[in-house]
């Protein structure tokens, strides 16, 4: 009996080990090749980045040329054409695509090159791709599973996750923890749940099968979900998008789209995109699907820099992370956010734009989206097509946005001409850095110093904050001065707290800017029974200095004069007269440390 076990566990172990081997021969590892104009930017682009101080930014592109991986897998369709299915991040800025196949007992490797992405979805995170000239290297593919599901299911997740920089083979086992999760961060529930599960899963598995075992299956499993998801700071946690959704998608690849289909299509994501802009309660990240790479490529520097120093922080914050993670689609963000902020209602004071029907002339593809109200304004946009979805490629508005008054110098009519047509190519739009533009750096500027008296009274420490919100000229100032006055004939020691406005011209040049300010406080001191009224005056000079992190430093120096015209006994609740209050007058040079966030 115990020889019968023995080899009843061998003879499993062999032919589980088999399977896993079939497995292993239809799962691959995916990579995508940029086009070569898209290379050639994001080149240039990181060599700007480092020669103005932008490292940090610079080594994030520097990574994302260097490309990563993901994983996808084969399935044969009853026509025998041959797909490779995997997530639509793995490929989303391909002109091509590889697929490797690792022996399980050699360690050869098996590359198939110059596979096409046939279809996207932007709401689903699935990509399908076709092999080079319809190639039919596979017979038999993965199976696609017809049930659904449940709770406490055993599952199996294969891919090649990366150990290091290199992807390494892994199948992982765990069961379904929830069979029909709804988490619209990750995909909206009116489209499909997911599948919540433990079955291992890390970087470099995104495309991967979740799979059960099958005896009908080819290889003994069939796919009931692609791996897409992983929950951070929470222990095997994974989503996976069920295969129904992957059999839709596989169904809609296989469509022959005429033209007047195509525009069809163009015209409900349109409107679509017309909804959201309407939408009181969205934002430009609802808008960052509808926008072209292409776009991203040619537009997305301007925008991106534009959103470092201009946008509002929880927006910078939002892009930042973007580009972090994928550099083109950080550019991606930006430029959504500069379409956002224009024809957006939110953003607009309630001002709708709806789109019209798609036009097709002299190989272009327009849609005009015009506004309500008494004096409508209109704006042109050019859709192009990107691994089978429509995309925003161009924006012109009419001369009528942009008002007689911009006419009236040489440089208004220059940026007039930029903003009429963003539609240049790579080199056209010229560089942040290459001439001073006003940057408002951040919303809250922190100062600490010294004062150096001129009067002859003693040095004087103070702190202070300036507030900037949405305005960068103008701005709120609290400030805070320890001062020793000679007070009739007596050194006393003030605490002299003030407030008031701040005007601010900030000037960038490259790694370093010059910010020109003026400041009027209203202040009271306090100090030995003594209660003390006036104003503080200052104008100075800020330099700050550009940071690859949301906080920002530098050195400022001004001008200040403190004035105290009227003065109180606190303890006899009696104020004095204008003339001997004269001798609380203190200027003198303040120099300070700035942090700015």
């Amino acid at each position: 009996m115990k020889a019968k076990k023995i080899l009843f566990a061998t003879v499993f172990a062999v032919l589980a080990s088999s399977a896993f081997s079939q497995i292993r021969s239809y799962v691959g590892i995916v990579r995508q090749q940029y086009f070569p104009e898209h290379i050639k930017y994001f080149e240039k682009y990181r060599d700007e980045l480092n020669d103005n101080g932008y490292s940090t930014y610079a080594k994030y592109v520097d990574a994302y040329l260097k490309g990563g991986f993901g994983s996808g897998f084969v399935y044969v369709a009853s026509d025998g054409t041959n797909y490779v299915i995997t997530n639509r991040h793995v490929v989303s800025q391909a002109a091509t695509v590889s697929v490797e196949f690792e022996n399980a007992e050699t360690g050869d490797i098996t590359k198939y090159e110059n596979l096409s992405v046939l279809l996207t979805d932007d709401e689903i995170d699935i990509a399908i791709l076709g092999f080079a000239n319809g190639e039919k290297p596979f017979k038999k593919g993965l199976t696609l599973s017809a049930a659904s599901v449940s709770d406490g299911q055993e599952v199996w997740s294969a891919g090649f996750p990366g150990l290091g920089s290199s992807p390494v083979w892994q199948l992982g086992k765990g069961t379904v923890t929830n069979a029909k999760a709804r988490i619209k961060e990750l995909l909206d529930p009116s489209v499909s749940t997911i599948i919540q599960h433990s079955a291992q899963i890390d970087g470099g598995n995104s495309g991967g099968p979740l799979m059960i075992s099958s005896k009908s299956g080819n290889a003994g499993y069939e796919v009931v979900g692609i791996n897409t998801w992983k929950a951070s700071r929470r222990d095997s946690t994974n989503f996976a998008i069920p295969a129904s959704q992957i059999q839709k998608m596989i169904a809609n690849a296989q469509k022959k789209t005429g033209s007047e289909d195509s525009l069809a299509i163009l015209s409900d994501r349109t409107k679509k995109l017309s909804a959201t802009l309407k939408d009181l309660g969205s934002d430009f990240t609802a808008v960052a699907k509808y926008i072209s790479y292409e776009r991203a490529s040619t537009q997305g520097q301007k925008d991106f820099e534009s959103v470092l120093h201009f946008a509002p922080s929880a927006v910078r914050s939002t892009v930042l992370e973007a580009f972090s993670f994928d550099p083109a689609e950080g550019l991606r963000y930006a430029s959504a956010y500069q379409l956002w902020k224009k024809y957006s209602a939110e953003a607009n004071k309630g001002m709708n734009f709806t789109a019209a029907e798609p036009k097709s002339a002299e190989g272009k593809t327009t849609v005009d989206f015009t506004s309500d109200g008494e004096e409508p304004k209109s704006v042109t946009t050019t859709w192009i097509k990107e691994h089978g979805l429509w995309r925003l490629s161009e924006l012109s508005t009419d001369q009528k946005d942009d008002g007689d008054s911009k006419k009236s110098s040489k440089k208004n009519k220059k940026a007039k001409k930029s903003s009429d047509s963003d539609s240049g190519d790579k080199d056209s739009s010229s560089s942040y850095f290459d001439t001073p533009e006003v940057d408002g750096w951040d919303n809250i500027v922190l100062c600490g110093g010294v004062d150096l008296s001129m009067n002859g009274n003693d040095l004087a420490f103070s702190f202070g904050a300036e507030f900037f919100g949405d305005n960068e000229f103008f701005g709120y100032s609290i400030m805070f001065h320890r001062e020793t006055i000679d007070c009739l004939g007596d050194d006393i020691g003030f605490n002299t707290f003030g407030f008031g406005l701040i005007l601010r011209v900030p000037v960038k040049m490259g790694e370093f800017g010059l910010i020109p300010y003026g400041k009027l406080n209203g202040n009271f001191a306090l100090g030995d029974s003594r209660l003390l009224i006036g104003y503080t005056a200052e104008a100075g000079l800020q330099a700050m200095f550009n940071t690859d992190s949301s906080v920002h430093f530098g050195l400022g120096a001004g001008i200040k004069q403190l004035h105290l015209s009227q003065w109180m006994d606190m303890d006899t609740d009696t104020w004095s007269d204008r003339e001997e209050i004269d001798a609380f007058t203190n200027r003198g040079l303040s120099i300070y440390g700035i942090l700015s966030f």
